[in-house]
C-alpha cells in the first residue's frame, strides 16, 4: 500500500528521530565518563562504557537489516526502539560499573538496529532519485548529534547528574515509536518462510567482537605484537573467513555474496571501509593537533572544529540534492575527494607552521570533500538491489562504515602515539590521546608532535586516495524513480 505525502513526512520524521537517538548515544557519554567513574569508584573499566555500545551496535546493524527484510520493518523497528529505551532505563538505574557496561551493550543492540532501520525506511517510502536529499538530511542529523552529544552530556551531567544522559532517551524514544509504528502498519512485508542462519549470526558476532577487542586492547592492555593481540587478530581472521564461507551456502545470508559481485554495491561497501573512517579519524585527532601542536586553548580548539563539522554536513546535503537533480550519484565524490586529498597533503607539508585558523579552514574544506559519500553511497547501493534486499544492503553499508571507522581511529591513534613516543623517548610512556593532550610540552616537544601530525595527515590523504580509487570503479547507474528497491 502506498503512503500519502504527509504520511511519508511523518514516518521519515520518526526515522530521523530514531537515528538521532542512536547517534547521540555514541557521543553523549564522553563528557560524563569522569563523573560515572567517580560515582562507582572504578576508573579501570570506564572505557568499556563506550566500547560495549560500539561493539553491539556494530554487530546489530547488518542483522537488523536482514531481519527486517524477512519479517517486516515495523516489527524490527519496534523491537529496536523497545530494546534501546529499555537499555537506557537499565543504564540510568545501574548500581555498579559492571551492570552499566552490560546495560550499554544491551542498549547498543537497539541503537545499531535503529541506524539501519532509519536508512531502510527511506528506501521503502522514497524513490531512489528522491532519496538523496533525505539521506543528506539524515547525514546532517548524524553529524549534528555527534557535535551536540558531548555538549548536552556535559550540561546534563553538571546540572542534573549523569543518569539523565540516559533518561532523556525515554520520551524521545516513545515519540519515535508512536510516529513510526502508526504509519509503518501500511508497509507490512509478507514474512518469508526462510529464517536467518543462527550460525552466521554467531560467526559475525564472534569475528566482529574479536576485531573490536583487538582494536580496543591493542597498544593499551596488550602490545600490538603481544600474544594476546596476536590471538585476537588470528581469531578475527578465522571467524571472519568462516562467516563469509557460511554466507555462500545459506539461503538467506546476512551479507549476501551477490552484494560483493555487484558492480555498484561491492565497490560502495569497500569504499565505505576507507572514506568515513578517514573522516572520523581526522575529526577525533584534529583537536589534539590544534591543542598540542598549535598550542590553542581547549575552547578555541573547539571553535576551530565547528567549520570542519559544518562543511561536511553542508556538502552531504548538497551531494544528496545533486543525486535528485542529475539522476546519478557519483560525481560529487569524484570531485570532492581529490580536493580532500590535495588539502590534506598541504596541511601535512605545513603542519608545523600553519596558523590555527588557516589550518581550520584547510581542514574544513577537506572535510567538505568527504561529505557527499554518506548520502550518495547509500542511495547508489539501495538503487542497485531489489526491494527484498533493501534492509540487508542498508545494514551492510552501515556495518562497513562502522567497522571502517573503528579500524581507522585505532590505526591513526596508534600511528600518532607511536611517532610521538619515538620522537620523545625521554618523556615516558604516552598511553592515550588524552594523556598526550594533558601534558605540558616544551616548544621542542611541540615541534615533534607537529612532525607526527605531518605524517598522520599524509597517511589520511593516502587512505582517501585508496578509497577514491575503489569508489571510482563503481558503476554510475541511473537512479530509479520508482519507490522501493
Amino acid at each position: 500500500m502506498s503512503l500519502t505525502p504527509s504520511e511519508v513526512r511523518v514516518v521519515l520524521t520518526g526515522a530521523m528521530l530514531a537515528m538521532f537517538l542512536s547517534a547521540l548515544d555514541q557521543t553523549i557519554v564522553a563528557t560524563a565518563l569522569p563523573a560515572i567513574a567517580k560515582d562507582f569508584g572504578d576508573f579501570s573499566l570506564i572505557s568499556w562504557v563506550v566500547t560495549a555500545y560500539l561493539l553491539t551496535s556494530t554487530i546489530a546493524a547488518p542483522i537488523a537489516g536482514k531481519l527486517s527484510d524477512l519479517y517486516g520493518r515495523r516489527r524490527i523497528m519496534a523491537i529496536c526502539l523497545v530494546v534501546f529505551v529499555a537499555g537506557s532505563v537499565f543504564c540510568a538505574t545501574a548500581p555498579s560499573m559492571i551492570l552499566l557496561i552490560l546495560a550499554r551493550a544491551f542498549q547498543g543492540i537497539g541503537g545499531g538496529g535503529l541506524i539501519t532501520m532509519s536508512q531502510t525506511i527511506i528506501g521503502d517510502v522514497v524513490a531512489p532519485r528522491e532519496r538523496g536529499r533525505y539521506q543528506g538530511l539524515f547525514s546532517a542529523m548524524w553529524g549534528s548529534a555527534g557535535f551536540l552529544g558531548p555538549v548536552l552530556g556535559g550540561f546534563l551531567t553538571q546540572y542534573w547528574g549523569w543518569p539523565w544522559i540516559f533518561w532523556i532517551n525515554i520520551p524521545l524514544g516513545v515519540v519515535a515509536f508512536v510516529i513510526t509504528d502508526r504509519v509503518l502498519r501500511k508497509l507490512q512485508i509478507e514474512p518469508r518462510k526462510s529464517r536467518i542462519d543462527a550460525l552466521s549470526i554467531a560467526l559475525l558476532c564472534g569475528s566482529t567482537a574479536a576485531l573490536l577487542f583487538f582494536l580496543s586492547l591493542g597498544g593499551h592492555r596488550f602490545g600490538w605484537s603481544d600474544t594476546g593481540s596476536l590471538a585476537l587478530a588470528a581469531l578475527t581472521l578465522v571467524l571472519g573467513w568462516l562467516f563469509f564461507r557460511q554466507q555462500r551456502i545459506v539461503p538467506e545470508a546476512i551479507l549476501p555474496p551477490r552484494f560483493w559481485k555487484d558492480k555498484v554495491v561491492g565497490p560502495m561497501l569497500a569504499a565505505n571501509t576507507f572514506l568515513p573512517g578517514g573522516q572520523l579519524a581526522m575529526g577525533v585527532l584534529t583537536p589534539i593537533y590544534f591543542q598540542v601542536a598549535l598550542g590553542a586553548p581547549v575552547t578555541t580548539s573547539g571553535l576551530a572544529m565547528v567549520p570542519i563539522l559544518m562543511t561536511s554536513m553542508a556538502t552531504s546535503i548538497l551531494g544528496g540534492r545533486y543525486a535528485r537533480w542529475a539522476g546519478k550519484a557519483k560525481l560529487p565524490c569524484l570531485i570532492g575527494q581529490p580536493i580532500t586529498i590535495t588539502l590534506l597533503l598541504i596541511v601535512a607539508y605545513y603542519a608545523d607552521t600553519l596558523p590555527l585558523w588557516v589550518a581550520s579552514l584547510l581542514l574544513a574544506l577537506a572535510a567538505g570533500g568527504i561529505g557527499p559519500i554518506y548520502p550518495t553511497s547509500m542511495v547508489a547501493a539501495q538503487n542497485a538491489v531489489q526491494a527484498r534486499d533493501l534492509g540487508a544492503v542498508s545494514g551492510a553499508v552501515t556495518f562497513a562504515r562502522t567497522l571502517g571507522c573503528a579500524v581507522a581511529v585505532a590505526a591513526a591513534s596508534a600511528l600518532l602515539l607511536g611517532l610521538v613516543a619515538a620522537g620523545l623517548p625521554d618523556s615516558g610512556p604516552i598511553a592515550s590521546l588524552e594523556d598526550l593532550a594533558s601534558r605540558e610540552l616544551t616548544p621542542e616537544a611541540r615541534a615533534v608532535v607537529s612532525h607526527a601530525f605531518s605524517w598522520l595527515y599524509f597517511a589520511l590523504a593516502m587512505n582517501f586516495a585508496v578509497g577514491l580509487a575503489i569508489f571510482a570503479t563503481a558503476e554510475d547507474r541511473v537512479l530509479s524513480s520508482k519507490t522501493g528497491g
